[in-house]
């Protein structure tokens, strides 16, 4: 995608500014009513759509978000928002916006920044569900943490993304390989503002309360957290074109190897769970003891609660332990005729969805890892990805880890979201939602 601005937009981001390392503490808010197959289908459709017209939108309907604060303009207006690999515009709700999603928000007032240069030119992020924001471009000075920079953002005039109440606004961390003016991580890698051009993601588990906010890892922008990892960190070259997604090299659960069909995955902050083709997501199910299919629900898959199935994933020579706790999702459960049971966090398409072969993998395997993603090597083609054992400090407390060492492969790859399983009608739902996504194309 590549979207084209106003040179005097242009022009406002050119300036230089000094190399740094910034890490900030990343807070996790949870939305257990928002996990399902029918949301992480939507993920999916968004991101098929990512070369039409419309701007692809993050998930904004996470069982866990992961938020930080930015500022924007100068003097620095603050927000909340969510780190989404899976997306490629920041955005925040603009002062004139009074209705819909923007009645929660914090707003950013263009003519209150002695730095923010507006333009005309417009956005249309669309969340096939209907769901969707627009506006205009402004250029300003971004500020996260200690680090200040030049960008594009866009400021919303029309807000119908239902954003829990204390998250603001998205911080788009695609990273476009054919080049853009949009993404930050693109604005960044064409200054000298970072000492190195990746961004280093620890993402904790969040044990609070429903729709507790706590304390949920950190980000470093320009580095990584030595301290947050253990052994080398196993890089993984992206496929060309498909931001942020890599081979899938192999699965094992309860010992046995789930035939993975040469699968492109998205590697993506913004999901919860994972989906991925029904065959494949039927192949790991199956394999836990307990599991359990609900025909009316679609097929969706419920797990025992506890156990203790060893599941594995290999992205190039990177092996990653995921505990079972992560695929049994701990705060999603279905009250069955044989108690209650936790969702499954393999889930596939529903309703009349085409078939798929790529996947997305969201939160339940980044937790249990930690997560470089790099858009200085391999930048041409789209940039590459690394993973390490997390340290003991950094442990999630269920027996994550991972290892290996090199690098690996390539191909192409798409994606999905999350939401809750009560009583959600979901194939007519998404007959609606594919035939939107095919009259985008």
């Amino acid at each position: 995608m590549k979207i084209l601005l106003s040179t005097a937009l242009i022009l406002a981001i050119s300036s230089a500014v000094s190399a740094s390392v910034i890490t900030l503490p990343v807070r996790s808010q949870r939305n257990p009513e928002n996990l399902n197959a029918e949301s992480l289908t939507k993920r999916y459709l968004q991101k098929r759509a990512a070369s039409s017209t419309k701007v692809p939108l993050t998930n904004i309907q996470n069982d866990v978000i992961y938020t930080v604060p930015l500022g924007l303009g100068t003097p620095a207006q603050e927000f909340n928002l969510i780190i989404d690999t899976g997306s490629p515009i920041t955005w925040v709700s603009a002062k004139s916006c009074v209705i819909g999603g923007c009645l929660r928000t914090n707003k950013f007032d263009c003519a209150s920044s002695s730095t923010c240069r507006a333009s005309t030119t417009p956005f249309n992020v669309s969340y096939v569900s209907g769901q969707g924001v627009r506006g205009n471009y402004v250029a300003d000075i971004y500020k996260i943490g200690s680090l200040q920079f030049q960008g594009i953002a866009g400021v919303v005039t029309t807000n119908q993304a239902r954003l829990p109440g204390s998250v603001d606004g998205i911080m788009g961390l695609w990273y476009y390989a054919s080049g853009s003016d949009i993404p930050i991580l693109n604005v960044l890698k064409n200054t000298t503002a970072l000492t190195e051009n990746m961004i280093g993601v620890w993402l904790q588990k969040s044990s609070g309360s429903s729709r507790a906010t706590s304390p949920g890892g950190e980000i470093t922008f320009g580095g990584v957290n030595p301290a947050r990892y253990t052994g080398e960190i196993t890089y993984v070259d992206c496929v060309a074109m498909r931001p942020w997604s890599i081979p899938v090299n192999g699965m094992t659960v309860n010992g046995k190897d789930i035939p993975t069909n040469g699968a492109i995955a998205a590697i993506d902050t913004g999901t919860t769970a994972m989906l991925m083709p029904k065959t494949t997501a039927d192949a790991i199910n199956s394999a836990i003891p307990g599991a359990i299919s609900l025909p009316q629900e679609g097929g969706l898959w419920v797990l025992p609660c506890s156990g203790d199935a060893p599941i594995t994933i290999t992205f190039g020579n990177f092996k990653a332990e995921i505990p079972y706790t992560s695929l049994a999702m701990q705060s999603t459960r279905q009250r069955t005729s044989q108690g209650y049971y936790c969702t499954s966090a393999a889930m596939f398409p529903t309703g009349e969805t085409a078939t798929i072969d790529e996947w997305l993998i969201g939160d339940a395997f980044l937790t249990n890892v930690y997560s470089v993603f790099d858009f200085n090597t391999n930048a041409a083609t789209g940039g590459r990805i690394g993973f390490a054992k997390l340290s003991g400090s950094s442990s999630n407390g269920d027996g994550n880890n991972g290892g290996g060492g090199g690098s690996g492969g390539n191909n192409a790859g798409n994606a999905a979201a999350g939401r809750s399983i009560k009583g959600v009608q979901t194939s007519s739902i998404i007959l609606i939602l594919a035939s939107i996504f095919f009259s985008m194309l």
